[in-house]
């Protein structure tokens, strides 16, 4: 099956190097591309980077096969792994990713035909000065475009007996610049003969949040979300999203409350819940949207502060102080004048009659 993960091109280049590995938290992959679009719009604002989506496919029963028992989490369209996982990249043909010595290489050795065993070495010297080349090109202020023809004479210059063997001309050369936003890799497995990396020191409870996050009773779920919370995991938004799919409407109104509490977060997972005819979880839901959707805030307010119940109401009038009054009295208007008295209690006491 499908899947992608959102991320920087920054961290695109380290994962095709070094694959994908969880420091302090899980590598996360999800089915759903806007998903991973909003995430990795999100890390790329966070870092002043380029977004990036790494496209994979991944068998879920054949990970549980190679990875240790606890270490993935799946419920719906997302994935959580604590392990980590090698890849290849699969499309090489883009500048942005070449300037990396990993990449050069697998990318040399893929139009020679020929594997990492028997192709040019990522050390080789000749690969490591060509991608440092690149990557001083591309951060100088030349428009960070590389001619193709430049880059097949530094090439040959270089590395002549890789590139004399491949065939060149400017109109065919399979290179291009990253105009979409998506790579493909393949993820390889663990595998026991791999050189060992470097654990990753992991906080005791962080180690039992996920434990319980596990637990197959929805009580022990709720603590480990909370725990999670109260930790201040980096992907906290994410757990949440994991938990989505629980079966138990506890957790998923957990989740979303603690949404509603995360800093930062995307709408594209939340938005069928707002529909749910479950008023806890709409209410929940509604308050989220209120709270993270930025360019449409107004809408979800609105749309919670006339819903037909009143916990659904409740839920996201007390959202309310995060707007300006002047800006959005509309919206305080609403709740002043809502026939249940706790709701018209809850913006009379914090915005005055």
């Amino acid at each position: 099956m499908e899947f992608y993960h959102g991320t920087t091109l920054n961290s695109a280049r380290g994962i095709i190097e070094n694959g994908f590995r969880p420091r302090g938290g899980a590598v996360w992959f999800t089915n759903n591309r806007n998903y991973a679009k909003n995430r990795a719009d999100h890390k790329a604002r966070r870092k002043n980077g380029r977004p990036v989506i790494i496209k994979t496919e991944l068998d879920v029963e054949k990970l549980r096969t190679h990875l240790s028992p606890g270490q993935i989490q799946v419920r719906g369209g997302i994935i959580a792994v604590n392990e980590h996982l090698s890849v290849q990249l699969l499309q090489s043909n883009l500048f942005e990713l070449l300037a990396c010595p990993v990449a050069l290489a697998q990318w040399i050795n893929h139009q020679l035909g020929l594997y990492s065993h028997n192709g040019v070495s990522q050390s080789h010297w000749g690969v490591v000065r060509l991608a440092h080349w690149m990557n001083n090109r591309m951060q100088s202020g030349t428009g960070n475009r590389i001619d193709r023809q430049e880059f097949f004479t530094k090439g040959k210059q270089w590395l002549p007996t890789c590139f004399d063997k491949i065939p060149f001309s400017p109109e065919v050369l399979p290179i291009q610049h990253l105009q979409n936003d998506t790579i493909a890799v393949r993820v390889l497995h663990p595998d026991s003969r791999e050189k060992p990396v470097q654990p990753v020191k992991v906080d005791v409870h962080y180690t039992k949040a996920i434990a319980d996050i596990s637990d197959p009773t929805p009580k022990r779920r709720v603590r480990g979300l909370q725990s999670l919370e109260k930790i201040g995991t980096e992907d906290l938004f994410d757990w949440c999203v994991l938990h989505l799919e629980d079966e138990s409407v506890d957790v998923i109104c957990n989740a979303l409350r603690i949404m509603q509490r995360c800093d930062e977060g995307y709408i594209a997972p939340i938005l069928g819940y707002a529909e749910s005819k479950n008023k806890r979880i709409r209410a929940s839901a509604l308050a989220a949207l209120a709270k993270h959707a930025s360019d449409d805030a107004e809408r979800w307010f609105e749309r919670g502060l006339k819903d037909s119940e009143a916990c659904v109401r409740m839920e996201v009038a007390r959202l309310l102080p995060m707007l300006n009054r002047i800006e959005y009295q509309t919206l305080f208007d609403i709740a002043r004048h809502d026939p249940n008295p706790a709701v018209k209690r809850s913006a009379k006491k914090r915005y005055g009659n």
